[in-house]
């Protein structure tokens, strides 16, 4: 009985995730836009996690090898994040502090699905069954190839970390900014600002890690989020004081506050 619901649970909890990342690409642009390839893996779980409930040999499988792949890539994030350097301020050594604490509990959550694994017991042979599972590989990794052919590639360099190649991206959006201040961001703007505000910027001179978080900015406040517009240009204004006088000059909500932020931090 303990088996079943195991079976159950590990099969049931899979399949929720994959239709709750369906879910999110349903509502995002389209399907080959969203970061990472969410619709491929929303497939992969869907797969894995059908053929879990139904004990597929195939399916406890690739649950093992996937997990496994898993754990190196948190690993791995984890690392390059504390061999990215020291921190210039406190605020820096916070937001990394909170990114391995979130990769921490990203690998405890792995560990435990890796011990109810252990409690899984497939079918001895491979058979129909396996089908499922094996159909859901197939089908993520044709959507996967499709996602990686439709990416963007001016953005790829970026996502992968250069701070040369954020930097370009961010000039393009406030050239943008300039040309149409009124205009709504293009599906294409939005992408961008997304992977400049998902970008750890590392660089030693803060000017550029101020440039992207204020472009990004840019696109919120033209998408009328403002409060997201203000935290990145005041964010950008901590960062370069030559950003301040900018942010003080964008026809924003601005408290009193906040513009005596502004005009200290310019100072």
């Amino acid at each position: 009985m303990t088996i079943v619901v195991v079976h159950l649970f590990v099969g049931a909890f899979l399949v929720l995730a994959g239709l709750g990342l369906l879910r999110y690409v349903w509502a995002g642009e389209t399907s080959f836009q969203s970061e990472p390839p969410f619709l491929a893996l929303s497939v992969l779980l869907v797969g894995i996690g059908t053929g879990l409930a139904v004990r597929a040999r195939a399916a406890l499988l690739l649950a093992q090898v996937a997990l496994g792949a898993t754990l190196v890539v948190v690993a791995t994030r984890a690392l390059r994040l504390y061999v990215g350097g020291l921190r210039d301020s406190p605020d820096d050594s916070l937001v990394a502090l909170a990114y391995l604490f979130g990769f921490a509990l990203e690998a405890g959550g792995i560990v435990v699905l890796f011990l109810l694994l252990r409690r899984v017991h497939a079918e001895p042979a491979f058979g129909k069954i396996d089908g499922l599972p094996l159909g859901g590989l197939a089908a993520a990794l044709a959507l996967g190839l499709v996602w990686l052919i439709a990416d963007d590639a001016s953005l790829r360099p970026c996502r992968n970390g250069s701070d040369e190649a954020c930097g370009a991206v961010a000039i393009a959006l406030l050239e943008s900014s300039e040309r149409t201040p009124s205009a709504r961001p293009t599906r294409a703007e939005e992408r961008a600002a997304r992977v400049l505000a998902e970008h750890h910027c590392r660089s030693v001179d803060r000017g550029p890690c101020g440039l992207q978080r204020y472009a990004a900015g840019t696109v919120d406040a033209r998408a009328g989020r403002l409060d997201a517009a203000k935290e990145a240009f005041l964010w950008a204004c901590e960062t370069d004081r030559s950003w301040c006088a900018r942010a003080a000059q964008t026809p924003l909500p601005w408290s009193l506050d906040e513009r005596k932020q502004l005009g200290e931090r310019r100072r």
